[in-house]
């Protein structure tokens, strides 16, 4: 269930930029039940590979990284500015992630408190070539979001794809054509894609670092002062 998010912790600044929308492939479309889908065909990653995203959606509910001596939730570094927590829901706090398991997690879109996210989410798949997240809202689907993600001999082939709306049930209509302009206006859905296109240009900066290290458990201690 969504609630409204209070607050931001204080942006954190791990000294790397982040890409643009403009360096993305966007495409938006609207269903004829008016279903809202955006995609991202993002530029190449160069250094990841799609045994580090597989891994890295397993644990990001749950790792905690030191950096540079201070310790932060994986998701916090995941996105500087605009990531303001995450946990992992059920009996087994620390084991990867798999369908049927849930997270919880808050964020603003461009640290925008109009544009907030802070809900729990049900996770579809997570496998070698793909990661999917369902949320349910009043026992209906109302939003997937889906990464889909490949080896090239350059780097991480990436795209995102996000459907805002209900595909089925009694509201359908109502919420399609009423409801989701509203609440997914213009506006927010730029400031949720150039969100994302912040999020994976910011694996190329820690995640082959990190995974590297993966067997430090669940708290990595990353020293970029050693970092070759």
């Amino acid at each position: 269930m969504s609630r409204p998010l209070q607050h931001l912790p204080p942006p954190r600044d791990f000294g790397w930029a982040l890409r643009g929308l403009e360096e993305a492939e966007t495409v938006f479309t609207q269903t004829q039940d008016g279903r809202i889908v955006m995609e991202l065909h993002h530029p190449i990653v160069p250094g990841v590979t799609a045994e580090m995203v597989a891994w890295w959606f397993g644990v990001y509910a749950h790792q905690k990284l030191t950096v540079d001596g201070q310790t932060y939730l994986a998701f916090q570094v995941w996105h500087p500015r605009d990531h303001a927590h995450i946990e992992r829901a059920g009996q087994k706090p620390h084991a990867p992630l798999k369908a049927g398991d849930s997270v919880t997690l808050a964020e603003a879109y461009g640290r925008d408190m109009r544009y907030t996210t802070n809900e729990t989410l049900r996770v579809l798949r997570r496998s070698a070539e793909n990661y999917a997240i369902r949320s349910v809202r009043w026992g209906l689907t109302v939003a997937e979001l889906e990464y889909s993600y490949q080896d090239t001999a350059d780097g991480l082939k990436i795209s995102t794809q996000l459907c805002i709306g209900v595909p089925d049930g009694w509201a359908k209509t109502l919420i399609n054509q009423v409801f989701i302009p509203v609440l997914f206006d213009e506006k927010k859905t730029e400031a949720w894609m150039q969100h994302n296109v912040e999020e994976i240009s910011a694996w190329v900066h820690f995640l082959p670092d990190i995974y590297a290290l993966r067997d430090q458990g669940e708290v990595i201690v990353w020293d970029r002062t050693n970092t070759p």
